[in-house]
């Protein structure tokens, strides 16, 4: 199965935080597979519902095995050994309107930065989460995927999901504000002033805040939340100026990634 990245021009760098063992509103769940390779590590795991019964312990600090910033079991066998939740951040997995799987990164990680990833990386990955739903993996493929032809332009004009993808990764996939504004000109025409509205206000906000340097990572993010589709229960249009209030929101950051980061714990989070 061909799985789509959703990002492009990101990557990561591990600088040693320690924010993804600090379980701060996520849990690490085990697999049989962790379970086994854990063996040794029995007081750290505890019991739950759901998918998966077994989870990593937490106590005021985050992850129990966590210590001065490191991996017990990291350092004590190697991260080979480490549960495949850990292995895999900070990268996930979400599922396209036609049941493609979608590689995503999550932003909140500490360590975003501009580049591209490894396809090594990307390959082993991959790999790595389907080893952690490895029986469940179709089950939530099926449960992910939209089984109507039709998805809404407007609430009250309905288009096929392979128009609305090109829609969105037409108007997304420019580089300014006046650009992106000129592509909603062509999807939406001329009419629809509450959009138009909301690009001008971003555009000053760029200036009022002097950040007008991140415009084009700002629409680079905006692409990517499109592709990522957690707004497609929406109308496109409705989703088009819900990605807008958001990019308006990160003008106000001087680090875009700060606010991406606060983006993606309200998206992931909520």
């Amino acid at each position: 199965m061909d799985w789509e990245i959703t990002f492009k021009g990101i990557t990561y760098q591990c600088i040693n935080c320690a924010y993804c063992c600090s379980c701060e509103k996520w849990r690490i769940y085990l697999n049989y597979f962790d379970k086994i390779r854990l063996k040794n590590y029995e007081y750290a795991i505890e019991e739950c519902c759901g998918d998966f019964k077994y989870r990593l312990k937490v106590n005021e600090k985050g992850c129990v095995l966590l210590n001065n910033n490191l991996c017990k079991i990291h350092l004590e066998k190697g991260i080979e050994f480490k549960p495949l939740m850990c292995r895999i951040f900070p990268f996930s997995c979400m599922v396209k309107w036609d049941g493609t799987p979608l590689l995503i990164i999550k932003h909140y990680c500490k360590g975003i930065q501009h580049g591209e990833v490894d396809k090594r990386v990307i390959e082993e990955v991959i790999d790595l989460i389907k080893e952690l739903y490895f029986d469940n993996f179709e089950k939530i493929i099926n449960a992910g995927m939209e089984y109507s032809s039709k998805t809404r332009l407007y609430e009250d004009l309905e288009i096929t999901w392979e128009e609305r993808e090109e829609f969105g990764r037409y108007i997304f996939g420019a580089e300014t504000f006046d650009m992106l504004l000129e592509r909603c000109y062509e999807v939406f025409g001329h009419e629809n002033d509450r959009l138009f509205s909301k690009i001008d206000e971003i555009k000053v906000n760029l200036m009022k805040f002097d950040t007008k340097n991140n415009e084009r990572e700002i629409v680079r993010y905006l692409l990517e939340l499109n592709r990522r589709e957690h707004f497609r229960k929406m109308s496109f249009y409705r989703e088009v100026e819900t990605l807008l209030d958001i990019g308006n929101y990160l003008t106000r950051f001087k680090d875009v990634f700060v606010g991406e980061g606060e983006v993606d714990r309200q998206l992931f989070f909520k």
